[in-house]
């Protein structure tokens, strides 16, 4: 949401187009029934606030979580005795 900068009454974004890798171009529509402007915006990244750590390399034996079906994890698991 953005304030319509014409009135100050809210304004729904209605779709947003990408200009470069950081800047992308947004659509809005005031919904005030008196004003109903439409206007874009542009929205970019300015700076990056903070880094990522670096990850260890995961190991060659490693199979993802996602690749298992929800049976086979989570809290109604069976008790296997070893």
């Amino acid at each position: 949401m953005f304030r319509c900068p014409f009135c100050g009454a809210m304004a729904r974004t209605r779709t947003s187009r990408k200009i470069t890798d950081m800047t992308i171009r947004q659509y809005h529509q005031c919904q005030n029934l008196e004003c109903s402007r439409s206007f874009t915006t542009l929205n970019s990244v300015e700076r990056e606030v903070t880094k990522r750590a670096g990850t260890a390399p995961l190991p060659p034996d490693f199979i993802p979580r996602d690749a298992f079906p929800a049976s086979h994890y989570g809290r109604d698991q069976l008790n296997l005795v070893l």
